[in-house]
């Protein structure tokens, strides 16, 4: 056990866990306000949504798969569960599920079309970007609903006794079981597995069809559940939601550990990828830094994710030779 753990921390999250101090140490010296409670405590619930998000991705990058339509999932998700809360006195846990409902039926419609045409899941995803935001503004005409009862607003509002957010505590949750999940039950190992190859799991008895499905819906219940805790940081449910999460979507991951071919995962890894992206957002805006160059730098920064990602692979292959 003490083994594994050294594996974890020392081989490849290390250089993102160093990375990561150098980063706080520096805004916390040249930062103005970084320290302060409330930049800190709205850092964390910032920090809990991209959570979701890089989650969200790593679900199909566990098959092989990349989810482009992941920020409009949300959208459509969030603006549901809006619409729910400003249109019906219902109670909240039936608008949050929903809201996670619709982003799971969203992945599976996703994923159905992708095994049935065989067609490439960059192609599909990128296709149902339009077509979800579509069904958004067509319904919506582009409305934002602003009514919010006292009861959801207090999933933002709400601190907990150690002075966590409520949202953190919530991801940090999901993180834990889909964790569990994707390392601890038949299921998950399935998932993975098809991800190394998909051939083989299919010679394996593996229904590769229904893991397909499976890790596409897994990505819309997180892009979902993102989603809904989006429209309750801002008070409000706006067709703009998800329209930034792409590159952070895959700089997550990828920072902590993901691949980008299938079949290696780093929850935990994703968790500190997403606290890095969050914290340099935070930090280009605390060294007033234009938000115009903000795109430039988590562009640079999703290049170098993808140039750790090769390396990675190229030293996995190194490895199995």
């Amino acid at each position: 056990m003490l083994r594994k753990l050294k594996k974890l921390f020392v081989g490849e999250l290390f250089g993102i866990i160093i990375i990561l101090t150098v980063i706080i140490t520096v805004l916390a010296i040249f930062g103005e306000g970084f320290l302060s409670s409330y930049n800190l405590k709205n850092l964390l619930k910032t920090i809990a949504i991209t959570i979701l998000v890089g989650l969200s991705q790593l679900a199909v990058l566990s098959i092989g798969h990349l989810n482009l339509a992941l920020g409009a999932m949300g959208c459509l998700a969030g603006m549901f569960t809006g619409y729910l809360l400003q249109s019906y006195d219902l109670p909240l846990l039936f608008v949050l599920l929903g809201g996670l409902i619709v982003g799971g039926l969203a992945g599976f419609i996703q994923g159905v079309f992708i095994v049935k045409t065989q067609i490439n899941a960059f192609i599909v995803t990128l296709s149902f970007v339009s077509i979800y935001m579509g069904v958004v503004t067509g319904i919506t005409k582009g409305e934002v609903f602003t009514k919010q009862p006292e009861q959801f607003q207090m999933i933002d509002k709400r601190i907990l006794f150690s002075g966590l957010p409520l949202l953190l505590v919530i991801s940090c949750g999901v993180a834990i079981i889909l964790s569990i999940f994707l390392f601890g039950t038949v299921f998950g190992r399935k998932l993975l597995s098809t991800g190394a190859n998909i051939k083989a799991a299919a010679f394996a008895g593996i229904n590769t069809t229904l893991i397909v499905i499976a890790a596409h819906v897994m990505s819309g219940i997180l892009a979902g559940a993102a989603g809904i805790m989006q429209i309750s940081r801002l008070g409000a449910a706006t067709p703009t939601i998800g329209s930034d999460w792409l590159l952070i979507s895959f700089a997550a991951p990828i920072l902590g550990g993901t691949i980008l071919s299938g079949g290696k995962v780093s929850v935990f890894g994703t968790i500190l990828g997403a606290a890095m992206m969050s914290i340099i957002v935070n930090g280009l805006f605390l060294l007033d830094v234009s938000q115009y160059w903000f795109q430039s730098f988590i562009g640079g920064i999703l290049l170098v994710s993808y140039g750790i990602d090769k390396l990675r692979r190229g030293y996995m292959l190194q490895n199995q030779s």
